[in-house]
C-alpha cells in the first residue's frame, strides 16, 4: 500500500516530544559541564597553592624568614624585606611566576598574611587562602580558623558557610 501525502512526515506532537526530549538532554550536559569546570578550577586552585607554599618553604630554609607580603603580580621579594640587606634572595629563585587564581576576579584572588608587623621582626608563619566555589573534599585538610587566631585572614578560613576557603600555613 502505497502512503498518502497526508501520511507522511511526523506529526507536531512527534516533533514536539523529540525537542522536549533534546532539551532536558542538554540542559543535564550542561549543568554537569559547569559543575565540572569549576572543580577544575578549584583543583588548580589547590595546585596553585601548593606551588607557592613550596616556594616559602624554599625561601625561609635560605632566609629563616618569609616575605612580608606576597603580591599576585610580584615576581620577586628580597630576604627580610629589605632591599639593602645583604642577603637578597628573591622569591622569583624558587618559582617562576606566582600564579593567578583561574578567574582572578573580586574574592577568587590568592591571600597572603605573615604574623610579623616590621621589617626588623622575622615572619617565622603564614597564612595561605584561597576560595573555593564547590565544597572540595581538600576543604577536610585545610587548616580552619577560630577567630582568635593573630592572623585576620583565619577569620574566613571556617568552611561552615558557602564560603569555601581553602588556608594553608607552613609544613
Amino acid at each position: 500500500m502505497k502512503k498518502t501525502l497526508l501520511q507522511r512526515g511526523f506529526t507536531l506532537i512527534e516533533l514536539l516530544v523529540v525537542i522536549a526530549i533534546i532539551a532536558i538532554l542538554t540542559a543535564i550536559v550542561t549543568t554537569n559541564f559547569t559543575s565540572s569546570k569549576a572543580k577544575s578550577r578549584d583543583a588548580k586552585r589547590i595546585s596553585d597553592i601548593a606551588q607557592i607554599q613550596l616556594a616559602l618553604a624554599l625561601y625561609f630554609d635560605r632566609c629563616n624568614d618569609y616575605p612580608q607580603s606576597l603580591s599576585v603580580d610580584s615576581k620577586s621579594v628580597n630576604c627580610n624585606g629589605d632591599p639593602s640587606s645583604e642577603l637578597t634572595i628573591q622569591l622569583s629563585e624558587y618559582i617562576s611566576g606566582l600564579p593567578r587564581d583561574p578567574l582572578n576576579t573580586g574574592f577568587y584572588v590568592y591571600t597572603y598574611k605573615t604574623n610579623n608587623t616590621s621589617v626588623s621582626v622575622p615572619a617565622t608563619n603564614y597564612v595561605l587562602r584561597a576560595k573555593l566555589e564547590t565544597a572540595s573534599t581538600a576543604l577536610n585538610d585545610d587548616i580552619d580558623g577560630s577567630g582568635s587566631s593573630v592572623f585576620s585572614i583565619t577569620n574566613g578560613c571556617d568552611d561552615t558557610s558557602s564560603n569555601y576557603y581553602y588556608c594553608v600555613k607552613p609544613y
